[in-house]
């Protein structure tokens, strides 16, 4: 192989990984720029019912009750609050 091939594909790599890079941040900051969701998308992000979700209220589970009777989730803070429960 030529040193301008070697030089070529150490290039490409090299993007290929800064590519991979970027994209792996705008996933991450587009999950945190939408951290305060609705009941169905909360429930749907971890996996459980709408059902689950208001049982886990019961037991402390954070949520954000807005005036006008919405209610919202901060993913974050039940994150948060799952993990007080590790051992």
């Amino acid at each position: 192989m030529s040193k301008v091939e070697r030089s070529l594909l150490d290039w490409q790599k090299e993007n290929v990984e800064n590519c991979f890079t970027m994209i792996k941040q705008a996933i991450e900051d587009a999950r945190e720029e939408h951290d305060i969701v609705k009941q169905k998308y909360c429930a749907e992000y971890f996996d459980i019912s709408v059902n689950t979700l208001k049982d886990w209220v019961t037991h402390g589970c954070p949520e954000i009750r807005l005036d006008s009777g919405m209610v919202l989730y901060s993913k974050r803070a039940i994150h948060e609050w799952l993990l007080s429960f590790q051992q």
